[in-house]
């Protein structure tokens, strides 16, 4: 038998815990209480019993793939992303005045087109991060 190795704890990141605690107080705005909203549809739904539950069925519908989804499976999304993907992080100002946008720049995605919008961000970002270290040694 082979003993789990106890993970090791990361050190503190500064940057980390104010970026998260920005987006958390984002999550709660009511830009995104009414962009969830709009997205949003309540259906009667059925116990196993056959009687009608009192409370009704809240769904989310996709708008990349258009099909509908329980609350734990969407999420909001930037349409124009909060960090840009070919400069990266600016600046603390841009990063907050691009997480409290307007309205209209929120969408409501399912979780695996998120993940793939998302990583295609990554990917742009990573390509530009690895120019840009080539260019300093030069």
């Amino acid at each position: 038998m082979t003993a789990k190795k106890k993970r090791k704890k990361p050190k503190f990141n500064q940057n980390s815990a104010v970026r998260s605690s920005i987006r958390r107080v984002f999550s709660r705005s009511p830009h995104v209480i009414d962009t969830l909203k709009k997205a949003r549809r309540e259906r009667p739904w059925h116990r196993q019993d056959g009687t009608v539950a009192k409370r009704p069925r809240v769904e989310y519908i996709c708008s990349n793939c258009n099909e509908w989804f329980m609350g734990k499976d969407v999420q909001v999304d930037h349409t124009i992303p909060v960090i840009d993907p070919v400069k990266g992080f600016e600046t603390w100002d841009t990063f907050v005045d691009r997480v409290f946008c307007a309205i209209e720049n929120l969408t409501v995605l399912c979780k695996p087109c998120h993940k793939i919008k998302t990583d295609e961000e990554k990917a742009i970002r990573a390509i530009h991060r690895k120019k840009a270290k080539l260019a300093l040694k030069e």
